[in-house]
C-alpha cells in the first residue's frame, strides 16, 4: 500500500472508533473521503499534522468514556480470568496484546483517537448562556481567546475589569464559601458535570452549617482565578471546579480546588484538590460530600491545604 492508500486506511478506522465514542449529541463523524484539510472531523483535526486553533471551534459535547472491558488480546496468559476482570474494572489500556515488538492496530487507532479527544478538549468553549443555564453569574479572565488563554497562564488568574465591576455590583460579599465555576482546560468536563455538581455542592454545604455566595462562572478560568475573586468579595473560602488537563480519552474529567482565607497568588500547598469527577472517577455527589468534609476541617482548623487532611 503506499502512503495515500495507508492514510485513507486509517482515516476510515478512525471514524469508526471515534464514532463509538463520542456521545449521541455530539457532531457525527462525515463519512465521506477526506481530501481537504477543511474536511477533517472536528475531532481528528490533527490527522494532517496541523495544530488546532482558536478559529476552528470543537463540538462542545463530551465524549463517552466506555470502560474498555473487551476480550484480552494477550497470547495464553497465566490467569485468563484475573486478567479479564482488570480489564473489565478500568478504563486503563491492559491485557492490549502486541504485535512483534509492536502495538496492534487496533490498539494504536484506538490511542489516536483517544489522543484527538484529549487535544480537542483543550480547546472546547462554552456555549453563550451556559453560565445562566447553569444559574452562574457569568464572568471572564483577563485571556482574549483560547489561544491566549493557553499560551499565558497568568491571565487566567486575574478577571478582566469588566468582570470585576459586574461582580462588585452582583456578587456576594462576605460569604463564608464561594462557588466559582470555570472551563479550564477542559470546556466539556464543566458541560458534562456541572449540572449536576453545582446543585450538590449547594446542598452538602449548605447542609454543613456555611453560608455562600452567588455561583459565578469563569470563561478561561486557571486555578488561581479563585484567588482574585476571593479577595474582591472577602469571602472566607473558594471553592473553584473546572477542567482538568485531560489524558488519552479523559476529556470529561474535572478537578474541584478549595482555599481558605484566600489571598493572591495563594500557594497551592494551602489548597485541598478533588481530582477525576467525573462518571467514571469520583461521581459529582461524592465529591460535593468530600468538599463540605474537607470545608468543615478547614475552618476548625483555620486553614487549608495539608493540616486539613
Amino acid at each position: 500500500m503506499n502512503r495515500d492508500e495507508v492514510r485513507k486506511a486509517v482515516e476510515e478506522e478512525l471514524r469508526r472508533v471515534l464514532q463509538s465514542q463520542v456521545a449521541p449529541q455530539a457532531e457525527a463523524v462525515p463519512a465521506a473521503p477526506l481530501t481537504k484539510k477543511k474536511d477533517l472531523p472536528k475531532v481528528a483535526r490533527w490527522l494532517l499534522d496541523e495544530q488546532p486553533s482558536p478559529d476552528r471551534p470543537v463540538p462542545v459535547s463530551a465524549p463517552r468514556s466506555p470502560i474498555a472491558s473487551g476480550p484480552s488480546k494477550v497470547e495464553d496468559p497465566r490467569n485468563p480470568e484475573a486478567l479479564q476482570r482488570f480489564i473489565a474494572a478500568t478504563p486503563s489500556r491492559i491485557g492490549v496484546g502486541r504485535t512483534g515488538t509492536r502495538y496492534l492496530t487496533e490498539t494504536y487507532i484506538r490511542m489516536r483517537a483517544d489522543h484527538a479527544v484529549a487535544k480537542d478538549a483543550v480547546y472546547s468553549e462554552a456555549k453563550d448562556g451556559f453560565a445562566e443555564k447553569l444559574g452562574c453569574l457569568a464572568l471572564r479572565t483577563q485571556c482574549k481567546d483560547r489561544q491566549d488563554y493557553l499560551l499565558y497562564p497568568g491571565h487566567g488568574r486575574r478577571l478582566d475589569e469588566a468582570s470585576q465591576a459586574l461582580l462588585a455590583g452582583q456578587g456576594t460579599r462576605g460569604a463564608q464559601v464561594q462557588l466559582i465555576f470555570g472551563d479550564g482546560l477542559s470546556m466539556w468536563a464543566a458541560q458534562a458535570n456541572g449540572p449536576e455538581l453545582l446543585p450538590s455542592l449547594q446542598k452538602e454545604i449548605a447542609a454543613a452549617g456555611f453560608s455562600l455566595g452567588k455561583p459565578l462562572f469563569v470563561r478561561f478560568a486557571r486555578v488561581g482565578v479563585q484567588d482574585h475573586v476571593g479577595v474582591l468579595l472577602g469571602a472566607q473560602a473558594t471553592l473553584i471546579c473546572l477542567g482538568e488537563r485531560p489524558g488519552l480519552g479523559t476529556g470529561d474529567s474535572l478537578s474541584i480546588y478549595l482555599a481558605y482565607g484566600p489571598k493572591l497568588d495563594q500557594d497551592n500547598a494551602e489548597k485541598n484538590c478533588i481530582s477525576n469527577v467525573r462518571a467514571l472517577g469520583i461521581r459529582p455527589h461524592e465529591a460535593a460530600r468530600e468538599a463540605a468534609s474537607i470545608l468543615r476541617r478547614a475552618f476548625a482548623a483555620g486553614r487549608g491545604g495539608v493540616l486539613t487532611r
